[in-house]
């Protein structure tokens, strides 16, 4: 059994120098006894400082010393950032796989979601839950690994994981049957059902989203550049130039029930994986994460063959620098639901996967045109055009065409650039279409959020002693803390001077608004939509009596982007031209689609926003 630790305030050092300003309005369990008359007023200045110091990443050493100044004026206030912020001070930390572990278990974690939607869900329903596992480096100076599972629930709209359980130590955890043994019960359990206020509910695995790396870890396989690293299928492994590469035709596909067998025991895999007392299927909902196969590895892999591949395919310095010229000439014209935006190619060791993701969609192919050969171009927008189609919930009904589209990108990725370079996570494209056919979209199961979610719990970790613990409390105070849900619309920068639409009643114009799909303006970057079948400039933004409209003007000429290796009309992706001086209106809900158009020639592609 291992070793469990119960750890309170005294077993660790506090986050900074202040054991005089001990909180004394604490009881047992780390709250404070004035608790539930503060829980009756959401809007109260505690809430709002609690809010406050969660959102910004305030310590509780500089909360406290605020809390002492605010004090004086307000005596009710708590003197102990802790008690303000409800931090949990008890909780067992175990010794498992050669770290520590906490499990902060399954349902309670998704407490709170399931409260949410508990009315909108129906008698023995059964809830699909989508899990990540990967393991992220804490701090440079040390080699101290985080390793969380994270969770989502796929039956609800949730937008944030939560946190399941926690594994930090030296280095990776040294079994993954021991890291997942506290998950793999609890899960086993809530398979059987449970109940939740007056319903009976269940919770079963849906799908379980790592990288290479860590999904041979977590089902016992080989590794992803082994001879029979392939977890989709059967394909050997050839050992080319100094790396594991998979050419050639396609092979027999792994199954649930073969994985189950072990039928491929001597050359795949590692022995009994820690998922065999839950119903999930080892082939089935182990899904390629494209964010990590594609973005991080076809992608960058392309444009590290072009910089500083063989000279056969390598891109002069010259047309290097005016590519990264026309990229960053792209930086004002891209929406603000982008991250970032682009940068130059000499910085391509820096570019994260939501750049790669950028490059690929839409700033590519736009750039790329007037630079590649006419072969490598084609190339690259096979890979392009394909993952748009997968990538799009609209698109869905053209899987197989986009797979098909993929395997010809492998063909002809192996013949322009060699055999030797169809490695792992090329050779695993022929698969995607599959994976989508069975999950949806490709968003519906990627790495982006999880990783956006790791870097929240990095921040969270202030200082290199007792991290797991530090963990825990920092998510107690993330979890008690009342954050306000932004509304369904906002409408902000209210104006006077925009064109209306004659005879249209206005009760007030506006130059912004949010909603939970994306964010209109009137300025460059954020102002071109599809209404219906027509790109559409946004003029002005109005709020009358019917509701919220968008005021705005069609352009004269649109034509197809490109035509290979189809017309692009059938993406709704456009060269569009000369806008005209006619105003119309259309109610905000009737928006279909918010475009990226960046410059090209003489007027702008307009690329629908698709992930």
């Amino acid at each position: 059994m291992p070793e469990v630790q119960v750890v309170t305030e005294e077993d660790m050092e506090l986050e900074g120098d202040f054991d005089d300003v001990y909180c004394d309005w604490c009881d047992g369990n780390g709250t404070s006894g004035s608790d539930s008359e503060n829980d009756d007023d959401l809007t109260s200045l505690s809430d709002n400082i609690a809010n406050w110091a969660v959102s910004f990443g305030i310590s509780i050493v500089a909360l406290t010393a605020l809390l002492s100044i605010l004090h004086a004026t307000h005596p009710d206030l708590p003197k102990d950032g802790r008690t303000l912020l409800k931090t949990k001070t008890h909780y067992a930390i175990q010794e498992k796989a050669g770290g520590n572990y906490h499990h902060f278990g399954i349902l309670s974690s998704l407490k709170t979601t399931i409260s949410k939607y508990a009315k909108t869900l129906a008698e023995g329903m059964t809830l699909g839950l989508q899990i990540n596992i990967d393991g992220l480096p804490l701090f440079k100076s040390s080699t101290v690994q985080l390793w969380p599972i994270l969770g989502l629930l796929v039956t609800v709209p949730m937008k944030e994981p939560v946190v399941i359980g926690a594994y930090c130590g030296p280095k990776k955890p040294s079994s993954a049957t021991e890291f997942l043994s506290d998950f793999v019960n609890e899960l086993q359990e809530l398979e059987a059902g449970f109940c939740f206020g007056d319903k009976n509910l269940k919770i079963e695995l849906h799908t379980v989203v790592c990288d290479a790396p860590a999904r041979a870890f977590v089902k016992k396989t080989k590794a992803h550049n082994a001879y029979h690293g392939c977890d989709k299928c059967l394909h050997p492994g050839q050992y080319q130039n100094r790396r594991m590469t998979f050419p050639g035709p396609e092979h027999p596909q792994r199954t649930d029930i073969s994985f189950n067998l072990m039928v491929d025991e001597l050359h795949h895999h590692e022995g009994p994986h820690p998922f065999k007392n839950v119903k999930v299927g080892m082939i089935s909902q182990f899904p390629l994460d494209y964010m990590h196969q594609v973005c991080l590895g076809v992608v960058r892999k392309l444009l590290l063959t072009w910089l500083r591949g063989p000279l056969t395919v390598r891109l002069p310095a010259l047309i290097v620098d005016r590519m990264s010229g026309k990229l960053q000439a792209m930086r004002p014209y891209v929406p603000i639901e982008f991250a970032r935006r682009p940068r130059s190619l000499r910085e391509l060791d820096r570019w994260k996967a939501t750049e790669f993701r950028q490059f690929l969609l839409y700033t590519g192919p736009v750039m790329l045109a007037g630079f590649l050969d006419r072969n490598m171009y084609y190339n690259f927008m096979l890979l392009s055009t394909a993952i748009s189609m997968l990538v799009s919930p609209e698109h869905l009904n053209l899987a197989d065409y986009a797979g098909q589209m993929l395997k010809s990108f492998v063909n002809h990725f192996g013949e322009l650039y060699g055999t030797d370079q169809i490695v792992y996570n090329v050779h695993c494209l022929v698969h995607l279409a599959d994976e989508v056919k069975r999950h949806g979209c490709l968003d519906s199961f990627s790495a982006f959020p999880y990783e956006n979610h790791l870097g929240k719990i990095k921040k969270l970790i202030r200082k290199p002693e007792f991290p797991l613990a530090k963990l825990i409390r920092r998510l107690s105070e993330v979890t008690a803390t009342k954050l306000v849900d932004d509304a369904d619309i906002t409408l902000k920068r209210e104006h006077f001077v925009g064109p209306i639409v004659v005879g249209m009643g206005v009760n007030a114009q506006y130059g912004e608004m949010r909603c939970e799909r994306w964010t209109v303006k009137l300025t460059t970057g954020d102002n071109m939509f599809l209404v219906g079948d027509k790109v559409c400039l946004i003029k002005n933004i109005i709020q009358n009596d019917n509701g919220v409209y968008a005021i705005y003007t069609e352009f004269s000429q649109q034509s197809p982007f490109y035509t290979y290796p189809f017309n692009s009309d059938r993406m709704n992706i456009f060269v569009v031209k000369d806008a005209s001086d006619e105003l119309k209106s259309v109610e905000v809900s009737a928006l279909r689609q918010k475009c990226v158009a960046l410059p090209y020639r003489d007027g702008f592609v307009a690329i629908p926003l698709l992930h």
